[in-house]
């Protein structure tokens, strides 16, 4: 099943959406970055491909160098600060949504956590979902991912 998925940052001024078949590919990541800029525990964000995602609004960007030698680029409302997405230049033409940002989050279920060594002691991870220590390697990752979405999992 295809469909329209729209989100937009805290204020409403910057607006997006993109277009997914099956369910939502979302996972959390408990790295200090993550907990820095979402000043929570973890962020909760989703896999879409940049090529289906466009926005509306102002926005600006902010390119930030990883540890890896690549160039994560974030995309922010300047009004509200909300970070709405990011691109890596080590994974062309794949987006990171932040999954706060949906204008419907109800149906989020992460099919994986990363960056567990990391992890607040009272967060839970459920049973069966699995759980990587730092940055599982990106083609299994992707191939973890795509399992969930051609097993058509609870969300599809």
């Amino acid at each position: 099943m295809t469909r329209e998925i729209t989100g937009g940052c805290r204020c409403g001024q910057l607006r997006y959406r993109f277009v997914q078949e099956g369910p939502l590919l979302n996972y959390c990541c408990h790295c200090l970055d993550c907990q820095k800029s979402t000043g929570s525990a973890f962020a909760d964000q989703l896999i879409v491909m940049e090529a289906s995602l466009s926005s509306e609004g102002r926005r600006v960007e902010r390119a930030m160098p990883r540890p890896s030698g690549g160039v994560s680029t974030h995309s922010f409302c300047p009004d509200c600060f909300g970070r709405i997405y990011n691109v890596n230049s080590e994974r062309p033409g794949m987006a990171i949504v932040r999954g706060g940002t949906l204008d419907d989050p109800a149906e989020l279920d992460p099919f994986a956590h990363i960056w567990v060594r990391r992890k607040r002691d009272w967060v839970a991870i459920p049973e069966g979902v699995p759980a990587f220590d730092a940055t599982p390697d990106p083609a299994s990752f992707m191939e973890l991912a795509m399992t969930r979405r051609g097993a058509g999992s609870r969300l599809g």
